[in-house]
């Protein structure tokens, strides 16, 4: 198995009770640039991966600390969603912040500490091209096993986009605020 890490800006969409992030979006992949490992990953590498193994729109994604797959609390989360886009494998991943390591993994993405991910996969069809540029290796299909937040990325291009707060608890907070009968009811 290989693993691509790529630099990804990520988006928080949601918070949990420590107003950590509980889903972000990012590249894991990024098309059509060569690495720093000497590999170009071309527009169509993932589809047969996210239709044979991930048929729900590339959902069930295992998503690891830093492909951390000896330890079972390396898997922090799973894809929501998965597809390539005109940019390359963009995912939405929800992070599991009742385990210390994805409340860390959150800790980190909302404070900007991480902002790269990568990929396990198999290479399924690929070759090598030489270029007036130089000589990399195209990835042309390719048997995706997990995405990872990484501190230091494979391909510099990834990012992750998104870290979004739905901030839940501050609008319950505001709702029982607003609400007498609530706060009652609670202090009974």
């Amino acid at each position: 198995m290989l693993k691509k890490t790529f630099s990804a800006d990520l988006k928080a969409v949601g918070f949990d009770k420590d107003e950590l992030p509980t889903e972000f979006e990012g590249y894991a992949a990024v098309f059509n640039n060569v690495d720093l490992g000497g590999d170009k990953i071309v527009p169509g590498a993932f589809a047969e991966s996210l239709a044979k193994r991930y048929p729900a729109g590339g959902a069930g994604i295992p998503v690891y600390w830093n492909h951390n797959l000896d330890d079972p609390f390396g898997n922090v989360g799973k894809t929501l969603e998965a597809k390539e886009d005109d940019h390359g494998l963009r995912v939405r991943a929800s992070l599991d912040t009742e385990t210390s390591w994805g409340k860390q993994t959150a800790r980190l993405l909302k404070e900007g500490r991480v902002t790269q991910m990568s990929f396990s996969f198999d290479v399924q069809e690929g070759a090598f091209v030489d270029a007036e540029d130089g000589v990399f290796y195209e990835l042309r299909k390719l048997d995706l096993f997990e995405v990872s937040v990484v501190p230091i990325g494979m391909n510099q291009a990834t990012e992750i986009v998104s870290v979004k707060a739905l901030k839940e608890a501050e609008r319950t907070k505001e709702e029982k605020a607003t609400r007498p009968d609530v706060l009652v009811e609670e202090e009974i």
